[in-house]
Parts: structure tokens; sequence; C-alpha cells
């Protein structure tokens, strides 16, 4: 998942925190994270319902557009009947 632009002249954000862990499964619209930008606290919902691998630390400053982490959908089946 890249970072999605919360304005026009913002070119980069903060990983305020990330709200699931690292081999989590997520479900689609689950908020994953907290991103701060220069001027609001925004969420981050999952594109996709996988298991999810963090690429960012909480603290990073990232680009917009930059990947912050990826969520395997392959992995969707097997971990779905544990949840």
């Amino acid at each position: 998942m890249k970072i999605p632009s919360p304005g026009e002249s913002i070119t980069e954000v903060e990983i305020a925190s990330w709200l699931v862990s690292d081999g989590e499964f997520v479900k689609k619209d689950q908020i994953i994270a907290e991103i701060d930008s220069d001027k609001a606290t925004l969420e981050l919902p999952a594109e996709e319902s996988g298991v999810i691998s963090l690429a960012a630390e909480e603290g990073y400053v990232v680009k917009v557009g930059q990947v912050v982490c990826k969520i395997d959908v392959d992995a969707n089946q097997e971990f779905a009947a544990k949840y």
C-alpha cells in the first residue's frame, strides 16, 4: 500500500502509529495506521483483506506515494477461517 496524498501541497507524512502488528490478518477498510501531515492526523484503511507486512516504522517520515506496507491477499483464505 502506498501513502495517499492528504492534500495538494503535502509531499510527506509521518507514520504516527500502526494499529496492527506485522503478520496480522487485516480486513478491507480496517484502519491500520494513523499518519500525521503538517495539517492533520489521518487514518489509513487497508485496501484489501489479507496478512500485512509493515515496511515503515512508527515515527518515520515517508513520501506521498511511498510503499509503507504490503498485504498478502493470497493468505486471505487460510487466515479467514481463524478470524
